[in-house]
C-alpha cells in the first residue's frame, strides 16, 4: 500500500498519510515556537502563501536599547513543509503561493522538517527567500508573464533544501537561532533591503532595451553616433523592459516625447588636458574624461575621444581633431573658468603650442603639437580679452578677492574701463596713457610724477587702486604733457571714501600731484588696447 507524501511523492509506509505528516509538522513547529518564547500565528486562509507568522518578543535583540516609540515588530512569514524525504531532497510549492510569500517585504522563509517513518523529526532546514532565491522566484514569474502563462496556480517551483537551505537542530534553541539569523535585529533595515531587491534584482545591466530604425549617412556619421557626438534620430522606436534578460514590451509613457537619443561610449576614466605655449607662458589646464570608440576598420580605425566641458578632442592614428562644444556666446562661466578657456584658445591660435593628455592610469601621457589653424569667431579679440582676464584675476588675488559670478562672453565688450585698469597696473608698456593741457609745475623743472587713483568693478567684484604716473613734456600744443609709464602702488577691496583713499595714498607715496578721477574723461583709441584718459 502507498500513500502520497507532503512533497508530492509516493510513500511506501501505510502508517503515515500525507495529511498526518503535515499535521505532525505543524504541531511540532508550534510547540518549538512556544518553547523558544516566540509568538506563532497560524494562517486560516490557505491561499496567502504562508502557514505561520512568527513574531519575536518586543524589544528583543538589538531593539531593547531603543525607545518604545521607535521599536518595530520583528516577524517572519513561514511556509512549512514536512516530508519523509524518500523521493530525494526536493520540495515543491505552487508558484502562486511562493509569489505571495516571496514578495512580502518582511522576512519570507520556507522551513522544511524531514521526518522518519515513525513521524519523528530527523532534521530541519530553512530556505531564506532573499538574494539569489528571491531572484529565482522573480525570474520564474517574469518568464511566466513573457509566455502569457498567467495561471500560476498550476505551476510548481522546487527547492533542493539541502543545497540552498540552512540546516538547524529541530529544537527550540535551534529554531530560535535560525529565525534570528535570518530576520536580523533591525526590521527597518531588512525591509529596505528586501524592497530594494524586489525593485532592482534582474536589472543589473539596465532596465530598458530599445529597437530603432536609423538612417546612417556615412562612416563618419556612424562614428559620430557611436561616440555620442551626433544624436540618434529613430524613425521607429520600440522599447522593452528587460529583466533577467527576459523582455516585455514597455507600457509606460516615459519615452513618448523622445525625438532623439545619444549613446555613451565606454569610458576609460578621467584625465587632465594641458595646453602649453613656447617659453615661460602660462599654460591652460582642463579636466576631462576619455572614451574609446568602436572598432571601426575604416577609415582610420577606432577613435579615442577626450571630452571636457568646453571642447572635445578626437584622436586617430594619423591626427588630432579639436572641436569646441557649442557657441562661445552661449557659455556662462565664472571669471576663473573664462580665464582657462580663453588662455587655451589663445595658445592654440598661436599655432606654436602643445596639447598634453595625462592623468589616466590606462593610457600613458600623450603630447601633440598644435600646428593647425584655429577657426571660429573673435580670433583677433580673444588674445586681448585673455590678457585682461588673467590680469583682472591677478588684481583680485592681490586685493584678497575672488569672483564667483557667472556671466556670458558679451560682458567683455563692456569692460573697456576695467581693461584700462589692468593695462595701467600690470603692463610695463601700457597702451593707455594720460594727456594734459597743463600741469601745476614749475616751468624750469621736469614734469613731476603724480598719483592716479580710482575704483573699478567687473564680474561682480570691485576694487580700489592707485598708481604712480610718470610724465614727459611734448611739442603738442593741445596736449602738452603725456604719461610715459605707470608704477602700481596699491590695490584693495573697494573703499567707501574714494577721495580720502586718494589723499592717503598720495601722502604714503610722497606725491604732491594728485590726478582726481572726477577730472578725467576717457577717449577711445582705435589703435590702442585701452582708453586714452584726458584731462577734463
Amino acid at each position: 500500500m502507498t500513500t502520497k507524501g507532503a512533497d508530492g511523492g509516493q510513500d511506501d509506509d501505510p502508517e503515515l498519510e500525507s495529511d498526518r505528516i503535515g499535521r505532525i509538522g505543524e504541531r511540532h513547529f508550534e510547540l518549538l515556537c512556544e518553547r523558544a518564547g516566540l509568538f506563532c500565528n497560524k494562517s486560516t486562509v490557505d491561499i496567502m502563501g504562508w502557514d505561520f507568522i512568527v513574531e519575536f518578543p518586543m524589544g528583543s535583540g538589538g531593539q531593547s536599547s531603543l525607545p518604545l516609540d521607535r521599536r518595530q515588530t520583528n516577524a517572519a512569514r513561514v511556509q512549512l513543509k514536512s516530508t519523509l524525504g524518500r523521493t530525494g531532497n526536493r520540495i515543491r510549492l505552487s508558484l502562486s503561493a511562493i509569489d505571495r510569500l516571496a514578495k512580502d517585504p518582511r522576512p519570507a522563509l520556507v522551513i522544511v522538517f524531514r521526518m522518519r517513518a515513525d513521524g519523528e523529526i530527523q532534521s530541519a532546514y530553512l530556505v531564506h527567500l532573499i538574494g539569489n532565491e528571491l531572484a529565482r522566484v522573480l525570474k520564474r514569474l517574469r518568464l511566466a508573464e513573457a509566455r502569457k502563462a498567467h495561471d500560476i496556480n498550476h505551476v510548481d517551483i522546487s527547492y533542493d533544501y539541502e543545497k540552498v537551505g540552512q540546516r538547524f537542530e529541530p529544537t527550540a534553541a535551534g529554531l530560535s537561532s535560525a529565525l534570528s539569523a535570518a530576520c536580523g535585529q533591525d526590521p527597518g533595515a531588512y525591509t529596505a533591503k528586501k524592497q530594494r531587491q524586489l525593485d532592482e534584482l534582474g536589472y543589473e545591466n539596465g532596465q530598458f532595451e530599445a529597437e530603432a530604425l536609423l538612417q546612417i549617412e556615412g562612416p563618419e556619421h556612424f562614428a559620430n553616433l557611436l561616440l555620442g557626438l551626433a544624436p540618434l534620430k529613430p524613425h521607429r522606436l520600440r522599447v522593452y523592459d528587460s529583466r533577467f534578460g527576459i523582455r516585455l514590451p514597455y507600457q509606460g509613457t516615459l519615452f513618448d516625447d523622445i525625438e532623439e537619443l545619444r549613446l555613451t561610449p565606454p569610458s576609460l576614466g578621467s584625465c587632465e588636458i594641458a595646453i602649453r605655449g613656447p617659453g615661460f607662458a602660462q599654460a591652460a589646464r582642463f579636466d576631462g574624461e576619455m572614451f574609446i570608440g568602436p572598432p571601426i576598420l575604416e577609415p582610420h580605425g577606432p577613435e579615442l575621444l577626450v571630452r571636457s566641458r568646453d571642447f572635445i578632442i578626437r584622436l586617430t592614428p594619423p591626427a588630432l581633431r579639436f572641436e569646441s562644444v557649442g557657441s562661445i556666446d552661449d557659455l556662462e562661466y565664472t571669471l576663473e573658468e573664462w580665464a582657462e578657456l580663453l588662455r587655451g584658445l589663445t595658445l592654440m591660435a598661436s599655432e606654436r603650442s602643445t596639447l598634453t593628455i595625462s592623468g589616466n592610469s590606462r593610457i600613458p601621457p600623450i603630447t601633440f603639437p598644435v600646428n593647425e589653424p584655429l577657426t571660429g569667431p573673435y580670433l583677433d579679440e580673444v588674445p586681448l580679452i585673455s590678457t585682461f582676464v588673467d590680469g583682472w584675476l591677478r588684481l583680485l588675488t592681490n586685493a584678497g578677492l575672488r569672483s564667483t559670478e557667472r556671466f556670458k562672453f558679451d560682458a567683455f565688450w563692456a569692460a573697456n574701463d576695467a581693461r584700462m585698469v589692468v593695462d595701467i597696473l600690470l603692463n610695463p608698456r601700457p597702451d593707455a596713457r594720460f594727456e594734459f593741457q597743463s600741469l601745476d609745475v614749475e616751468e624750469s623743472g621736469p614734469p613731476p610724477a603724480g598719483l592716479y587713483f580710482n575704483s573699478m568693478s567687473f564680474a561682480g567684484t570691485s576694487i580700489s587702486f592707485s598708481a604712480k604716473v610718470f610724465f614727459e613734456e611734448t611739442d603738442d600744443v593741445e596736449w602738452r604733457y603725456r604719461s610715459t609709464r605707470f608704477e602700481a602702488f596699491d590695490v584693495r577691496p573697494v573703499v567707501d571714501d574714494l577721495e580720502e583713499y586718494g589723499l592717503d595714498q598720495a601722502a604714503a607715496a610722497d606725491l604732491k600731484l594728485i590726478i582726481d578721477p572726477r577730472n578725467i574723461t576717457m577717449t577711445p583709441r582705435a589703435d590702442a588696447n585701452g582708453a586714452l584718459p584726458k584731462q577734463g
